[in-house]
């Protein structure tokens, strides 16, 4: 096995350790919510316009970036709250929906690059 071959199947075992890490520090009684709807790849040509859409387990969140922000829209409507898990160096986030009169069980969105 060359030096390289050997540096390479190092970095591949790191990153199997922390992919299996961060699998495990995961909230094991929230749901993940599907991304089922990205503007990049479904409706491309929104310049200046980011819209995605999580939906499971009877939810549905609607994001939009722009430059002024983000925006959130979750159906049902009602008590919410919204926790955003992220960092800004890499710029993934992910959404944590819990509904303080405890009528369901936490929902998080799956991963994205916002």
């Amino acid at each position: 096995m060359t030096m390289t071959e050997r540096a390479a199947g190092e970095q591949i075992a790191l990153l199997r350790c922390i992919g299996y890490a961060a699998f495990s520090r995961r909230d094991r009684d929230v749901d993940v919510l599907d991304l089922v709807f990205d503007s990049l790849i479904d409706a491309p040509g929104s310049e200046g316009v980011r819209r995605l859409r999580f939906a499971g387990y009877g939810v549905t969140l609607d994001v939009e970036r722009t430059e002024l922000g983000v925006e959130l829209r979750v159906l049902p409507a009602g008590p919410i709250v919204v926790e955003a898990c992220g960092d800004e160096a890499t710029r993934l986030v992910s959404f944590l929906l819990r509904w303080p009169a405890g009528t369901q069980r936490p929902v998080r969105t799956a991963w994205v690059m916002l």
